[in-house]
C-alpha cells in the first residue's frame, strides 16, 4: 500500500514537472513573439598549453565575431567564492540569440580556427541560452 502511494506521489510530481516545462516553453515562445531578444554565451574554461600559438588563435577571433555582433565580455582568471575554480582562463562570448552563436561556431571562419585552438590549449566550450532582455 505504501509504495502505491509512492508511486502516485511520483506520478503528481512527474505531471507538475511536465506542466512546469510546457508553460515555460510557452512563455519563452510568447515573449519571443513580442520581440523579447534571449541572448546566448559561448563560455569556455581554458587552459594554454602553448602561449604562442594560442596568441596566434586568439587574434583572429574577433574579426570572426563581427557578422554575428559577438562580444567577447569576459577574459580572466575567476575568483571563487565557493566550490572548486576552474582550472583555465574563462572566456565568455555574447550574442544576440542562440541562433547566431550556433551559425558563428560552426561556420567558417570560426569553424576553421577550431583546430587551431584544440592544438594550443586544452577546453571546455559551452553554449547557454541567456534570460530574455
Amino acid at each position: 500500500m505504501e509504495g502505491n502511494r509512492e508511486m502516485k506521489q511520483t506520478a503528481k510530481l512527474v505531471l507538475a514537472l511536465l506542466a512546469g516545462f510546457a508553460l515555460g516553453a510557452g512563455a519563452i515562445q510568447a515573449l519571443q513573439a513580442q520581440g523579447v531578444k534571449t541572448p546566448a554565451y559561448i563560455i569556455g574554461d581554458v587552459v594554454v598549453t602553448d602561449g604562442p600559438a594560442y596568441q596566434a588563435y586568439a587574434a583572429k577571433v574577433p574579426e570572426t565575431l563581427k557578422p554575428y555582433n559577438g562580444r567577447i565580455v569576459v577574459r580572466g582568471k575567476p575568483v571563487p567564492k565557493e566550490g572548486a575554480a576552474p582550472q583555465g582562463t574563462i572566456v565568455m562570448v555574447a550574442f544576440d540569440s542562440l541562433a547566431d552563436a550556433e551559425k558563428w561556431y560552426s561556420t567558417p571562419p570560426y569553424s576553421e580556427l577550431i583546430l587551431e585552438r584544440q592544438k594550443a590549449a586544452k577546453a571546455n566550450i559551452y553554449l547557454v541560452e541567456g534570460l530574455p532582455q
